[in-house]
């Protein structure tokens, strides 16, 4: 599977925005208690809309035959906000090749990470160390 990796543009933030609901709706939202699952819902409404300025947040995408299957949005230079993928890509390297790109753009030698619990697995298989 060939995969391209881009700038995300203006007119992608609906895409992505949808893409990251799902996956937290799919996989996150429901290891969460009900006050949790609000909490997460309201925190990533807000900060979407961070991730659409640009002086706040870079972002790239991962396409497929031009379908977004993934992105990742970073701020600082080096925390990830957001890391999402399409379940059906995912074990295919869409999200480590999503942090190579997302490294290789930023110039960042040290990236930190607030992981939900779904992908603490994933971090720690890309060589990410959990610190407290």
């Amino acid at each position: 599977m060939e995969f391209s990796y881009e700038k995300v543009t203006h007119q992608d933030l609906d895409v992505i925005l949808k893409l990251g609901e799902a996956i937290n709706d799919k996989h996150v939202v429901p290891l969460l208690n009900s006050e949790g699952q609000k909490a997460i819902k309201i925190a990533f409404k807000s900060d979407i809309d961070k991730v659409k300025d640009a002086s706040i947040y870079s972002a790239i995408k991962a396409t497929i035959d031009n379908e977004i299957i993934g992105y990742i949005a970073w701020r600082d230079e080096s925390y990830i906000g957001h890391l999402y993928v399409k379940t059906e890509y995912h074990g295919f390297g869409v999200a480590k090749g999503l942090v190579e790109e997302m490294k290789a753009v930023s110039g960042a030698k040290l990236i930190s990470v607030k992981a939900s619990i779904y992908a603490l697995g994933f971090y720690k298989k890309v060589g990410f160390k959990p610190v407290s």
